[in-house]
């Protein structure tokens, strides 16, 4: 089976690439490039009658409105070409936007592209899903284009204050959710976009990740994330941190003539506590997560800990000790790894946010 995405290198098409890292689907991965868009001939070459297409590539930042809708009408006409000159017979998902309805040209260019290739899925019998989103939000969205919420969440921990233009209640979707339907629409199973669909205010959704900034940032403890969409935001709000400036943070130790005691996390969520052992030269991990929160807390012996986003080559190294006992809190698709390079043991506690369970892990191994 095989795969072409469109706007690969853009926010949905990175986040299909690292969720297909941990489908057990057996598929080839290629790409529509930019470029690939100007040449009809270069961009029917790269497309196979039975391909499964996810179209992601778009425009909706210009100098102007027309030079919107033109540039989305152009690359919108050359795949439309290129699916009909290669009698296309596959599947082919298309992100058009709710912005349809919004009267700008920019959701005139999606409705009018959405439309078209409806008609020619009909007239060359291809399977079509046009997609009207809502307001995606999710990590490594990029503030001050698509989404309020990673402009707030960046504005926030960057000790901005955010403006509400219009509080009005938006439509809100979790790009981990709309990934999970995407991966069911390629293995053919049953899809439901409208349970995952959240209607909330501007200021409510505010308000919720400025209290993730007074508990967590500032104080240290866990917000509550019982709810998911609670703990998709949070997990959004916090891809915004600095890791390497912001961990490891050091505990509070209190110490008298009888010893030394640290308080470990406090939490306004449910969660489990562990704790680990590693012997001399011994490295630990090398996996990641797509949803879990998962604290490291190093209290007795030396350690690294390397961080790395998945799809990049960009490693983050820090460095714990014992004698002040420190912590980190792992970002989600982050392959992480905790290695001993002291001369005893390291005890390591660990804290995550759910029950552990062998069906549903949340573990994916890739080497750091």
């Amino acid at each position: 089976m095989r795969i072409l995405i469109s706007g690969h290198k853009g926010f949905l098409g990175k986040h299909l690439l690292r969720v297909l890292k941990t489908s057990n689907l057996d598929l080839k991965t290629n790409f529509l490039e930019k470029n690939d868009f100007k040449d009809p001939a270069v961009l029917g070459s790269k497309i196979l009658k039975n391909d499964i297409i996810f179209h992601f590539a778009g425009v909706n930042r210009d100098i102007n409105e027309k030079e919107v809708f033109d540039k989305n009408n152009l690359i919108n006409e050359s795949l439309l070409k290129a699916l009909r000159d290669s009698s296309f017979n596959g599947k082919l998902i298309f992100s058009s936007s709710i912005q349809e309805k919004s009267g700008t040209l920019y959701g005139e260019a999606k409705k009018d592209a959405r439309i078209k290739f409806l008609n020619l899925s009909k007239e060359l019998n291809f399977k079509f899903y046009g997609l009207l989103l809502p307001n995606i939000f999710g990590p490594f969205c990029k503030p001050f284009y698509n989404s309020f919420i990673s402009t707030f969440s960046f504005e926030i921990i960057s000790n901005k204050t955010p403006k509400i233009k219009d509080d009005k209640e938006i439509s809100l979707m979790y790009v981990g959710d709309l990934m999970d339907n995407l991966i069911k629409i390629i293995s053919d199973s049953e899809i439901n976009f409208k349970e995952n669909i959240y209607i909330e205010k501007v200021s409510t959704v505010l308000s919720k990740l400025s209290n993730f900034n007074d508990e967590y940032i500032k104080k240290g403890i866990m917000p509550d994330i019982n709810s998911h969409f609670d703990l998709s935001l949070f997990n959004t709000f916090r891809s915004y941190i600095n890791y390497q400036e912001f961990f490891p943070k050091k505990y509070n130790n209190f110490t008298d003539d009888r010893g030394s005691f640290t308080e470990l996390i406090r939490f306004s969520s449910r969660g489990q506590s562990s704790f680990s052992i590693t012997n001399k030269n011994i490295t630990r991990g090398n996996h990641f997560h797509t949803r879990k929160i998962e604290r490291f807390s190093v209290i007795k012996g030396k350690a690294t800990i390397k961080l790395r986003e998945v799809l990049s080559n960009d490693v983050i190294e820090l460095y714990f000790d014992g004698e002040t006992p420190s912590y980190i809190d792992i970002p989600i698709w982050y392959t992480h790894s905790l290695s001993n390079i002291g001369k005893e043991e390291l005890i390591t506690c660990f804290w995550i946010n759910e029950h552990y369970d062998d069906a549903t892990s949340d573990t994916y191994f890739e080497n750091v």
